[in-house]
């Protein structure tokens, strides 16, 4: 965000996402997690919640982005899967392109905010980009 995009606001505004939301329940199931990276990125955070985690996608994407995914209770990356699985900076590139044509597809998505650790995230419940997302990682696994 700029200097002026600051002033004048053009910053996108989300309504707040409803607490009685399979998107909230979600979103409280894994909130300890989901506290633990909001304190330690400074970057903004975009949840994408699903049945078993959730994505979210660090900084501003589809431009420049980072993203970790919860499951079974941890928090995972790019840098965690290179470490556990072995995997190359090449195939990590190349997932992350695919995720940024994942996103610009669901970008029309309906979005909302949250607080998680004293933040304003943004959640985007969206079943099919969550579904997208999954797939492309569990290639790397």
């Amino acid at each position: 965000m700029g200097f002026f995009d600051k002033i004048f606001g053009s910053e996108p505004q989300y309504p707040e996402l409803a607490a009685d939301t399979t998107a909230a329940a979600r979103i409280e199931a894994i909130r300890q997690n989901l506290e633990e990276l909001a304190r330690d990125v400074s970057d903004p955070l975009e949840v994408v919640p699903g049945e078993e985690g959730a994505y979210v996608f660090i900084g501003k994407p589809p431009k420049r982005f980072g993203i970790a995914w919860i499951e079974d209770n941890r928090v995972k990356s790019f840098k965690s899967l290179m470490a556990e699985h072995g995997v190359s900076g090449e195939a990590v590139a190349k997932v992350s392109e695919e995720l940024r044509e994942i996103y610009q597809r669901h970008q029309n998505e309906n979005r909302y905010h949250a607080k998680v650790a004293n933040r304003d995230v943004v959640v985007t419940p969206s079943d099919p980009l969550e579904h997208e997302v999954r797939e492309v990682l569990s290639r790397l696994q």
